[in-house]
């Protein structure tokens, strides 16, 4: 079986002493994908603020194409190699080599 592209393993995290997420687990094929829906406030802005490392972490692991991302700082994830890759191939075609813009997340 190959490797996934994403993998999350019992991801616990939040913002402060706030717990929004609690034992996540899942994992994205190479050339896979992944719909996150539910409601208002139920963490999906909060799932990907994690996988991009804006958020309090506080237990599990954050893989990307096999490498462990779960301490590496946001600005670290963004500027890796197999990240800006992964990145860019996971853009709608007409949205690729444009500028992007960086936002400031809750620590």
């Amino acid at each position: 079986m190959a490797e996934p592209m994403l993998s999350l393993q019992g991801v616990r995290a939040g913002y402060g002493d706030a717990v929004v997420l609690h034992d996540i687990s899942f994992d994205i094929a190479d050339q896979g994908s992944l719909a996150v829906l539910g409601r208002n406030g139920v963490g999906k802005s909060t799932l990907l603020l994690t996988v991009m490392g804006y958020t309090r972490m506080t237990r599990g692991m954050i893989r990307w194409r096999g490498a462990d991302i779960t301490r590496v700082a946001p600005h670290r994830r963004g500027n890796s190699r197999s990240l800006h890759q992964g990145q860019e191939s996971l853009l709608h075609p007409r949205a690729r080599g444009r500028t992007h813009q960086h936002h400031r997340y809750p620590p």
